[in-house]
């Protein structure tokens, strides 16, 4: 009876620790999370997003590609479950609305988050 127990207890631990695993394994897309900002600005994409690329680190790669009435800026990679961090800049009628996201953006006190909302007003 004793070790029907114990083994019942270590296939839950063994059954709880996979689900675990496989949680923790997956990449969401990085707009799925939960760092982000958005806003306006009367700034044209160019000057928006040369601005937003010239407060990051030397080293980071950038993307940007072009859409319908938008452009996004990817870090890192273009695929979004890969990406550290995108910014979509919309026009519509005159007017520029971003969002930006960032993966784990508490490693890097949100750069990317941070200076998407600063070019916004700059």
């Amino acid at each position: 009876m004793k070790s029907s127990i114990s083994l019942a207890g270590a296939l839950l631990v063994s059954a709880f620790a996979t689900l675990f695993t496989a949680g923790c394994a997956q990449t969401p897309d990085v707009r799925d999370g939960h760092d982000y900002t958005s806003g306006t600005t009367a700034k044209s994409a160019p000057v928006y997003l040369g601005c937003v690329k010239g407060e990051l680190p030397g080293h980071v790669k950038t993307y940007e590609v072009d859409g319908d009435n938008s452009v996004r800026l990817f870090i890192e990679s273009t695929d979004p479950s890969k990406a550290e961090g995108l910014v979509e800049l919309r026009s519509t009628a005159g007017q520029h609305q971003f969002t930006a996201y960032q993966r784990d953006a508490w490693y890097d006190h949100g750069r990317l988050l941070d200076a998407a909302l600063m070019c916004s007003k700059a």
